[in-house]
């Protein structure tokens, strides 16, 4: 057994499985930092030593023969191993990196807030957080995990939806001392500016469900960039949003923000975790996510 892991043809085994993954040799070679004939002729030579051919080649580019299938599964899957082998070993002298994709909304209003209990029971990630656009087309490959608003178009198996949050009329409480007592809610919001995060279809619904169809604003902003600007333009008085709850629960009840009418059930859509292929899940993004579904439910 020693002897065979000392024969090994490890720089080939590297050089197959970036070509698996890419299934196209110049990518693994720009990958490995190596030239597209070095990835070649490390693959025909873990070809000639397994003596099965592990790609069918032609114009059109790379397929993997099931026995390449087999061996790329197995082999990513012990590289993974490998690189949470050594990160433990390395953490205490530098952290891991745990890369996120992530829609801005949930990210300034849910993530962030609280992010310090993931990193206090995680102590040894670094954490890479970049933005993704609402109902995306596409997750990026290489982050971890993804928090998207609206399903992408990725497989089943690798999305779980998150409970929802109804969405309420939300104002500050300057704004509401400006409000006639007198009137009822429906009445106030259509004498303020209504403020939107999108063509103004939700507050539409809203208004439906609330039994107040046809009803608007007597002015509209809209804010298209998402609903963290929609929150700090209700914290500076500018008018009235649709706010999740599950998103401002800590400044309702610090009276920070108001809640005019919580009667209306309505939840537009809904937030997704989404994990890349299996064979490239990391355990950063395998603690990250079940951290997610912790801190999603225990808030919610």
């Amino acid at each position: 057994m020693h002897t065979e892991k000392r024969l090994l043809p490890l720089n080939a085994l590297r050089a197959f499985e970036a070509a698996g993954r890419h299934l196209h040799m110049r990518r693994a070679a720009e990958e490995l930092c190596v030239s597209h004939s070095a990835i070649s002729q490390q693959v025909r030579k873990l070809e000639s030593m397994l003596e099965v051919p592990l790609f069918e080649r032609s114009n059109r580019g790379l397929l993997l023969t099931a026995a390449g299938s087999r061996l790329l599964h197995d082999l990513t899957a012990a590289l993974d191993s490998l690189v949470r082998a050594t990160t433990s070993v390395a953490r205490d002298n530098k952290a891991a990196e745990l890369h996120v994709a992530c829609a801005t909304g949930v990210a300034t209003n849910w993530l962030v807030p609280n992010l310090g209990d993931f990193l206090e029971s995680y102590e040894h990630y670094d954490v890479r957080l970049d933005p993704i656009p609402v109902y995306p087309k596409e997750v990026p490959s290489d982050v971890d995990l993804a928090i998207t608003y609206g399903k992408p178009p990725v497989s089943e198996e690798r999305i779980t939806r998150l409970s929802g949050s109804q969405l309420l009329p939300i104002c500050s409480p300057d704004l509401m001392s400006e409000m006639d007592r007198s009137r009822s809610i429906l009445d106030q919001l259509s004498r303020h500016t209504l403020l939107h995060a999108d063509d103004g279809s939700e507050w539409r619904q809203w208004f439906r469900i609330a039994g107040a169809e046809g009803l608007c604003g007597r002015r509209n902003l809209y804010l298209n960039t998402g609903y963290h600007l929609i929150l700090d333009s209700i914290r500076r008085g500018l008018g009235i949003g649709l706010i999740a709850k599950r998103f401002i629960e800590r400044e309702i009840a610090a009276g920070s923000l108001i809640v005019l009418q919580n009667e209306a059930l309505f939840e537009p859509g809904y937030y997704y975790v989404v994990r890349p292929a299996e064979p490239y899940r990391s355990q950063a993004g395998r603690d990250f996510e079940q951290w997610v579904y912790r801190r999603w439910n225990q808030l919610g």
